[in-house]
């Protein structure tokens, strides 16, 4: 799993500008803002102001690109799949 930090410049109360980056932001020398790299041009951005960085985890999506690039299973399939196999596991096990 991959984590992604969403950077948000807010204006006014409002989302002015969002910016997605896989690295960890860091906070400038001035201590006013944040340095990061942004996922979509992969150049590197700095923003000064009024901003809020939020850490998620990508899980489903990446599994489903990762195990099935061209998407034909879904993740609920692979993850069926799975508790199929452990059961077979299971049975395999007890009359060994």
């Amino acid at each position: 799993m991959k984590t992604v930090y969403v950077i948000t410049m807010w204006s006014g109360g409002r989302a002015a500008k969002k910016w997605k980056s896989f690295e960890s932001p860091e906070t400038l020398a001035q201590g006013t803002g944040i340095s990061f790299i942004s996922a979509g041009t992969r150049l590197r951005v700095s923003v000064i102001g009024n901003i809020s960085v939020e850490e998620y985890e990508s899980g489903k999506e990446e599994l489903e690109l990762g195990l099935n690039p061209d998407r034909r299973v879904t993740f609920d399939t692979l993850n069926t799949s799975y508790r199929a196999k452990e059961s077979e596991n299971e049975l395999l096990t007890e009359y060994d």
